[in-house]
């Protein structure tokens, strides 16, 4: 025992850590040498990138699966980006594809027949009417392997997306974008992918690449500033960069991603409630003026901040 005691001791006294603190700060440059943070890759100004390749890849395998997919966002989350990409990657692949937007349903029709290259007229020369369109539509995609891309299908009258739920039920493959779709006709009888915000590095690299595109110099510190207005969408990252190349001073952001306090609110005020209560039952005389003092001044502020306007009737 008397030697391990005694080992023991002269180890610790030849501990010099002086040594070890040399040796740690040798070691910190290997390390970040060795094990270099995960740069951010830069896009060269006018470099097309798609962040949602998942997406994209699943997607694309429903449709060629003579399947349906409703991909749903807020405005300006990728989804007509994502739409074209799956119209490219199919059309490359050598498929028919017809992408439309809303408008008129005849023009829209007419659209779907012009880049399926149908005829729009009848032997008569005359032009065909909105049934028999879409009846050689129909003829058309049932002996063919096509496919309709339908953007902001919101927007689109109830009629043609119900014509477009009639053909779903025919097996013909479609994709839907749509920002908000009520659970109605086509919208609920199709699988939906919900577009998600896009992480902080690839905002960060749109914002890069649109400040380069417009010769702003940002430092990192302007970046993060920025991308609090953005709130995971790429559309909102590209106007941030534009109202700073116009030196607009922006406030608030128009993202809908907020964390909601008001339950926790709720929970501070119960407790302070059952702190008053506490205090009459135990005869705690001065839990009970603090438990009562408290309860009136928050209820007191919550009244406050009900009151204040909401932000969308806020004079600016």
């Amino acid at each position: 025992m008397k030697l391990v005691v005694s080992g023991f001791l002269l180890t610790v006294s030849s501990f010099n850590p002086l040594s070890i603190i040399l040796a740690v700060i040798s070691v910190f440059p290997q390390l970040s040498k060795s094990s270099p943070k995960n740069e951010e890759e830069e896009l060269a100004p006018g470099e097309f990138t798609i962040y949602r390749q998942a997406e994209l890849n699943r997607t694309t395998a429903s449709l060629l699966a003579n399947g349906a997919i409703l991909i749903v966002g807020e405005e300006g989350s990728g989804k007509s980006v994502l739409g074209n990409a799956v119209v490219e990657k199919l059309t490359c692949d050598g498929f028919l594809v017809a992408f439309v937007e809303p408008t008129t349903p005849k023009q829209m029709l007419l659209e779907i027949t012009q880049q399926f290259e149908l005829p729009t007229e009848d032997i008569e020369g005359k032009n065909l009417t909105v049934d028999k369109l879409k009846r050689a539509i129909a003829q058309f995609l049932s002996e063919n392997t096509a496919f309709i891309v339908l953007d902001d299908a919101q927007n689109c009258d109830m009629k043609f997306r119900i014509w477009l739920k009639q053909l779903r039920r025919k097996g013909v493959p479609m994709l839907v974008l749509a920002t908000d779709p009520p659970r109605s006709d086509i919208f609920i009888n199709i699988p939906r992918i919900e577009l998600k915000p896009l992480p902080e590095k690839a905002i960060r690299q749109i914002m890069k690449a649109a400040a380069q595109e417009r010769a702003i110099a940002l430092t990192s510190a302007d970046l993060s500033k920025l991308q609090e207005r953005a709130g995971g969408n790429p559309m909102l990252a590209i106007r941030a960069i534009e109202e700073e190349y116009l030196g607009l001073d922006i406030e608030g952001a128009d993202h809908r991603r907020y964390f909601d306090i008001t339950p926790l609110i709720l929970v501070v005020g119960v407790i302070f409630v059952i702190m008053r209560f506490i205090g009459l039952g135990t005869n705690d005389q001065a839990l009970y003026i603090f438990g009562g003092i408290a309860a009136a001044i928050f209820l007191g502020l919550s009244r406050l901040l009900y009151s204040l306007p909401q932000e969308e009737r806020r004079i600016r």
